[in-house]
């Protein structure tokens, strides 16, 4: 989990560091269609990457509530009932 989250940090700084990036080169117009081209491809690969991991840690997320919800359940079945 806690790697899915470093992976996904990683993904979330690469989308920013790409946007900056074109963002810069379209503002200053010292960009070629070329240069534009890749920044927009690697963009678009971080964007899917990012969207991927968050996907990834979301779906962890539900499978670890519903699991710890089952063993809650589980532990409360098996527990000894209290005498008033």
């Amino acid at each position: 989990m806690t790697q899915l989250r470093q992976l996904r940090a990683v993904y979330a700084g690469g989308v920013l560091a790409w946007t900056l990036s074109l963002l810069l080169s379209t503002v200053w117009g010292e960009g070629s269609a070329r240069q534009t081209v890749v920044l927009l491809v690697l963009l678009a690969a971080f964007l899917v990457l990012l969207l991927w991991s968050t996907w990834c840690l979301w779906e962890a997320t539900a499978r670890r509530t519903a699991a710890s919800a089952a063993g809650a359940a589980g532990a409360a079945a098996s527990a000894p009932a209290e005498r008033p």
